[in-house]
């Protein structure tokens, strides 16, 4: 009787296996997402980047809808964050390297004030936009799980990679489209 139920049990498995390999998973942007006219819009690899405008650090404002046809990529960050400050000369450096490709970079700073953000950017030399997310707000749409993490978003504005953790300039490199 005992090997008749795990003869069962096995049965079960593989079935349930098959099941799922012949099916498939849904994709998780299929619940975290939100269908609109443009299609669906999610915080995943090829979805709609969730737009957002955002007041930047010289006044104006930054809109995601508005860098469409550019390459963008968002850097969630914070000053007192360790991994964002080890990044910052990557992300430099490369917004450097590709300015003349339609690269842009939105440095999408959590919950400070203008004068901290401010000496951050004095003291790393960054030139790329940095806009505020003073109530989170954007760290929401793209249910920010911690940072830094940084979404890559094509000119048609889909996410075409995301990268968790300090992004080094190699990994942003190969995650954009080649330079002309």
């Amino acid at each position: 009787m005992r090997g008749l139920l795990l003869l069962a049990a096995c049965l079960c498995l593989f079935a349930a296996l098959a099941l799922v390999a012949n099916a498939g998973l849904p994709e998780r942007a299929t619940y975290t997402g939100v269908i609109t006219t443009q299609g669906l819009v999610a915080p995943e690899l090829n979805a709609l980047a969730p737009p957002f405008t955002a007041a930047g650090l010289d006044g104006e404002a930054v809109s995601l809808l508005e860098l469409r046809g550019k390459t963008v990529i968002i850097n969630f960050w914070a000053t007192w964050c360790g991994p964002c400050a080890a990044e910052m000369p990557a992300l430099q450096a490369l917004y450097d390297g590709r300015l003349e490709d339609d690269v842009r970079i939105v440095g999408v700073n959590l919950g400070e004030d203008r004068d901290a953000v401010a000496r951050w950017a004095e003291f790393y030399g960054l030139t790329f936009d940095l806009v505020f997310d003073p109530q989170g707000q954007i760290a929401g749409l793209y249910q920010l799980r911690g940072q830094p993490s940084t979404y890559i978003v094509s000119p048609a504005g889909i996410i075409t990679d995301i990268i968790y953790g300090p992004a080094a300039l190699t990994q942003l490199q190969a995650a954009l489209p080649p330079s002309f």
